[in-house]
């Protein structure tokens, strides 16, 4: 398929490239060495590396930015270890996740993440469980965050509203409502 050069932004790479690690991304030449070590995309193919790598370097921001695709990344770094030209894939990952974000597609279930910390100051509060195989094992208790504090930081970065304008990723399904009884 053939795609018009109006679908490509030179500036979207260029964001890229003057991001810290987002300078190697011009040492790619597509070989997939990327793609072929991930133990993602080894289950799942819509998970693709040198796909995303590719069409950041062709300036496709949409394609890439607004793709739920790479929220699959598991940031692993394996890729990052592999590439024979030292591109810094996971490290591009991460900076298109971070420019996802700022347009509020992330997935939900990072979002009810977010919400737990602020409510709790943990985003996986401790069970009793937990709390009891620690003590067996003398492990000191683990203490919350004070949720104040953290809401305090999140208000002054601009954070807490990312969270309250988050946006459905592509093909997300709709979140159910509570029936009440």
């Amino acid at each position: 398929m053939v795609e018009a050069s109006s679908d490509m932004d030179n500036r979207f790479r260029e964001e890229i490239t003057e991001t810290h690690e987002g300078e190697t991304l011009n040492f790619c030449y597509q070989c997939s060495t990327c793609s072929g070590c991930c133990p993602v995309f080894r289950y799942n193919s819509k998970f693709n590396p040198r796909r995303i790598v590719e069409n950041t370097l062709l300036g496709k921001r949409d394609r890439t930015v607004k793709s739920p695709d790479i929220w699959l990344c598991t940031v692993c770094h394996t890729c990052t270890e592999k590439c024979p030209q030292g591109v810094k894939v996971s490290e591009i990952i991460i900076e298109l996740k971070n420019l996802s974000s700022k347009e509020g597609l992330f997935p939900a279930h990072l979002q009810e993440e977010a919400k737990a910390l602020l409510e709790f100051g943990m985003v996986s509060p401790a069970n009793k469980a937990i709390l009891s195989r620690r003590e067996k094992l003398g492990l000191p208790v683990i203490e919350n965050a004070p949720p104040e504090e953290i809401r305090t930081l999140t208000s002054y970065t601009g954070f807490d509203k990312l969270i309250e304008n988050r946006k459905a990723v592509e093909g997300e399904a709709p979140k159910k409502e509570a029936v009440e009884e």
